[in-house]
């Protein structure tokens, strides 16, 4: 057996992917590839109308090619473990990958560098689904299990009903509000339909509230890790 199938998924070794069973369905968990970038820029498209309220960079153009550029970046951070940018997709037999949400853990706590912070938006097509609430459990039990965070934050537009809804099903504590964290709103963003207030609600969650939650074992048991040589590793022992 080789010594990598021993190999444990941390911060310096993410998991390549991890497979999760979501009812009768399994889907990946993964950091966002090159190879993605039509799925990403297809959904990008077809979401457009519900992103340009909260997300300023759907304000630009979105196609393959600039997906392309940006996954070249993000897909080697991943794997250097410095931005851990996912999605959570669905497979499909002999075809590209189906983006189901864009989730990502980013090092945005700048005197904490344990801490993440977890962004995610969803193709419209599966909004209202449970799947943006699921995602973003899975990526905080990743976190606390296996990449060493002592603290997971989340903060969305105050404005931004529909996120703040995910971060309260998950359990995320409120510590209060911030003003002007995110660039200064722009009249040309407001013109192009930007809702956002530059308010943003704070929240996070620690290893013993983590541990608390009443989704964290069942949530844990729907994973499995693959590391970064491709073998499956045993599951987390709690």
């Amino acid at each position: 057996m080789s010594l990598l199938a021993d190999l444990e998924v941390s911060r310096m070794y993410p998991a390549r992917e991890i497979r999760v069973r979501r009812g009768e369905e399994e889907l990946v968990l993964g950091p966002t590839l090159m190879t993605d970038a039509d799925a990403i820029a297809l959904a990008a498209k077809e979401s457009n109308a519900e992103l340009r309220p909260f997300m300023p960079w759907a304000h630009f153009p979105q196609n393959e090619i600039s997906q392309l550029q940006r996954l070249r970046t993000t897909e080697a951070d991943y794997f250097a473990g410095r931005e851990l940018v996912m999605g959570l997709f669905r497979e499909i037999p002999g075809a590209r990958r189906e983006l189901v949400v864009m989730v990502g853990l980013h090092a945005r706590v700048p005197l904490n560098p344990t801490a993440l912070e977890v962004g995610y938006w969803a193709p419209t097509k599966f909004t209202k689904q449970g799947f943006t609430t699921f995602a973003v459990k899975l990526v905080v039990t990743y976190a606390f299990d296996k990449l060493g965070a002592d603290r997971v934050q989340v903060m969305c537009d105050e404005a931004n009903v529909a996120s703040r809804r995910v971060i309260e099903k998950c359990g995320f504590a409120l510590e209060g509000v911030l003003r002007n964290v995110t660039p200064s709103i722009t009249p040309d963003l407001v013109a192009g339909g930007y809702a956002a207030t530059g308010r943003h609600p704070m929240y996070a969650l620690f290893p013993d509230t983590f541990a608390a939650l009443p989704w964290t074992e069942e949530t844990r048991a729907q994973m499995r890790y693959v590391n970064l040589a491709g073998y499956e590793v045993p599951p987390v022992k709690t």
